[in-house]
């Protein structure tokens, strides 16, 4: 007698449905756990090709985090920098190995001071450019066998597919931005060092809180990415408002009013065109085109008051894009110095600005001056 079909539930069917990236993430691990119930932690760290630093992502597993806003410059991990190198995955049989290194790095400190035993690391790239890197992790010594390798490979080039996805919906978004900027002629307002410092400044902010506000590492990534995206409106501005070096009338300071609306239709437009309506926080980006101009008293654009209706990421960005402006020229004045821009800043803390943002500025000013050496 011959056997009936057997219906099976395709545990990847999930992948190609409309899910944010985190989620889709949170089920590529759960179905790594049905199959091997030992891998106890699922891990990516993101990799910053300017900046050459190595920057935790996110997580999966049971218990905490033992490395929520980890980052280092890559050549300060060898063992990682050797393996972006090669076509190869790296297994850890007993990750206790590495106590006998001269200098136990603080990643691998936190690991094994976690009760992790065994691990799995894989390089991620695209096109020939690394992305970050895979790691999993288990409890038990020697868990990754030589056939359960060969799994978890598959597994993290699915995993390495769904990034490479989410990253071009991020770039087509920037490039729309990109060429916005350019057909309107004004590339010089939009310099690549504006770009960079209002990426680095809101990731400063945003890590500065991380504790204290409970921000996951994803969070800060995508704040980072969207972060010099707040004044895409401003295409549509003339060049003799944007330009004037005197105070604005009050029908021009209406037509600037209009940038914030304008760049969230922008916005809207591009999740439209690209189908990029489940990208990963789109909702932030909207909010910091809109919210950026809000002030904490309620009297920015459009009279937003205080935390309840002023999203994080907007009071990030809106720090952000004054201190920056009060460090470089404009045409309406000169650079000023760190030491009057933090007491311009502290002046509107709280009254205007997010007192918490503020307070991270003033703590970290060498780093701020690094940001304004590298990127003048």
């Amino acid at each position: 007698m011959m056997s009936q079909p057997l219906l099976m539930t395709d545990p990847y069917r999930a992948l190609g449905e409309h899910q944010p990236f985190m989620e889709r993430l949170e089920h590529m691990y759960r179905v790594l756990r049905e199959q091997y119930e030992g891998v106890h932690r699922f891990a990516l760290a993101l990799f910053d090709e300017e900046e050459q630093t190595v920057s935790s992502f996110m997580y999966e597993s049971d218990e905490a985090t033992p490395l929520l806003g980890y980052s280092l410059p890559l050549e300060q991990a060898p063992s990682l920098a050797s393996l972006a190198d090669s076509n190869s995955v790296r297994v850890v049989s007993d990750m206790r190995v590495f106590r006998q290194e001269q200098n136990l790095s603080d990643h691998s400190q936190a690991l094994l001071s976690a009760g992790l035993r065994s691990s799995f690391t894989m390089p991620l790239r695209h096109g020939g450019q690394l992305l970050g890197f895979l790691f999993l992790n288990s409890k038990k010594a020697d868990y990754f066998r030589p056939e359960m390798v060969a799994y978890c490979n598959l597994w993290a080039h699915l995993i390495e597919q769904l990034l490479v996805q989410e990253r071009q919906g991020v770039a087509q978004i920037q490039a729309l931005i990109r060429f916005a900027t350019d057909i309107s002629g004004r590339r010089s307002t939009e310099t690549h060092s504006h770009v960079r410092r209002m990426a680095l400044l809101a990731r400063l902010i945003a890590r500065g809180l991380q504790t204290s506000h409970r921000l996951s590492d994803d969070f800060i990534e995508y704040i980072t990415l969207f972060a010099p995206m707040h004044d895409i409106g401003k295409v549509a501005i003339s060049d003799a408002i944007l330009h004037k070096p005197e105070k604005l009338s009050a029908e021009e300071f209406e037509e600037m009013r209009q940038h914030i609306t304008i760049g969230r239709d922008i916005v809207d437009g591009a999740l439209q065109a690209f189908a990029l309506g489940d990208m990963e926080h789109s909702e932030m980006l909207r909010n910091i085109v809109m919210y950026h101009h809000e002030k904490m008293n309620g009297s920015g654009y459009l009279g937003c008051e205080g935390e309840q209706e002023i999203p994080l990421e907007a009071r990030i960005v809106a720090v952000a894009d004054i201190l920056d402006a009060l460090l470089n020229q404009r045409s309406y004045k000169p650079a000023w110095s760190m030491k009057r821009s933090l007491e311009e800043l502290q002046q509107m803390a709280d009254s205007q600005l997010d007192k918490d943002c503020v307070a991270v500025i003033v703590e970290n000013q060498e780093k701020i001056i690094e940001i304004q050496r590298r990127y003048p």
